[in-house]
């Protein structure tokens, strides 16, 4: 199944709310994103027909494996881009903002050298703050 912006927003969101709470509702996505619980109900059964979510019988949102695989990646996407925007010195509320947007539409081998050089970056000690230079 192929996913539209909305449903990766979705499943983004669902990961952060996951990893901050410990499970996922559907009053705190829609509060989360904004929007109304309807939007909600319409999301999460496009994403259980895509098999990307199951709800249980306390009505908590689960992730399948499918589910938390593209949620993660989406999520990836979402971190290393708006890191990267911060560290060319754009300032992160607008990095947030744009990260969202490009998140969607990067291609696959751009992100991948993106995340490269976004590693390497990170395992690469700046030395001048250090003293070094």
């Amino acid at each position: 199944m192929n996913l539209h912006r909305s449903g990766e927003d979705y499943l983004k969101t669902m990961l952060i709310l996951l990893r901050k709470n410990g499970e996922i509702r559907s009053s705190e996505v829609a509060r989360y994103l904004n929007v109304s619980r309807a939007s909600v109900s319409y999301a999460v059964r496009f994403l259980k027909e895509g098999g990307f979510l199951t709800m249980d019988e306390h009505r908590l949102l689960n992730f399948t494996d499918l589910g938390l695989e593209v949620a993660e990646q989406i999520y990836d996407r979402h971190r290393v881009i708006k890191d990267s925007l911060i560290r060319l010195g754009i300032e992160p509320e607008i990095a947030e903002q744009d990260a969202c947007r490009v998140e969607h539409d990067i291609s696959g081998r751009t992100f991948e050298r993106l995340k490269e050089l976004w590693t390497e970056q990170r395992e690469t000690p700046d030395l001048e703050k250090e003293g070094v230079l």
